[in-house]
């Protein structure tokens, strides 16, 4: 006889046990910290907790993207920044978490009229949790690019732009990844 590992799943009894609601930058602090980024982004015109009864267990946090984004789609674009979810939620939980924002900016943000993502590859992510919640791959980051783009690394730290590196420091170039794109279109009638 052999025993198999069963996975737990997001199931129905998942689903009437969690909420998502609008949070406070405090509420999300502690997630946005689990976050491997570890940071919040820029600007936050929606923060979003998913809650497990009482429980915090993941967030959803939109930003306002580069003005060239909302040129490219449009129209009214924000970016998908921070997605995280604590390890007790079964795996199929992102999806359903992506899922619950999306229904929320829709209806509660109706100017905004496409999201965009971008899977981490040296995160380790491909962008198939934005795949299974029926996001459309739209490119990668560099297409289009004439010439490579860098980061900059001072003592471990690293900095997206020349200007934030300390005065006098000593910078080592590091070649950015490339981020494959995911966009989802928010339909209005």
């Amino acid at each position: 006889m052999t025993c198999e590992a069963t996975v737990p799943l997001f199931d129905s009894a998942w689903r009437v046990r969690c909420s998502v609601r609008h949070a406070t930058k405090a509420e999300a602090a502690p997630m946005v910290a689990a976050h491997y980024l570890r940071k919040f982004p820029a600007v936050t015109p929606c923060r979003l907790v998913m809650f497990d009864g009482v429980k915090a267990v993941g967030t959803c946090i939109f930003a306002f993207p580069p003005r060239e984004t909302a040129v490219r789609y449009g129209g009214p674009t924000w970016e998908l920044a921070r997605l995280w979810i604590d390890d007790s939620v079964p795996k199929n939980g992102e999806s359903w978490l992506i899922g619950a924002a999306v229904k929320h900016v829709r209806r509660e943000h109706i100017e905004v009229s496409v999201l965009v993502s971008y899977a981490d590859p040296s995160a380790g992510h491909s962008g198939g949790i934005y795949m299974a919640s029926n996001w459309e791959r739209d490119g990668s980051t560099d297409d289009g690019r004439k010439t490579p783009r860098f980061d900059y690394e001072v003592d471990g730290k690293h900095y997206s732009r020349r200007a934030h590196v300390p005065v006098g420091s000593d910078v080592v170039r590091v070649p950015r990844v490339s981020k494959p794109r995911f966009i989802y279109k928010l339909k209005r009638a």
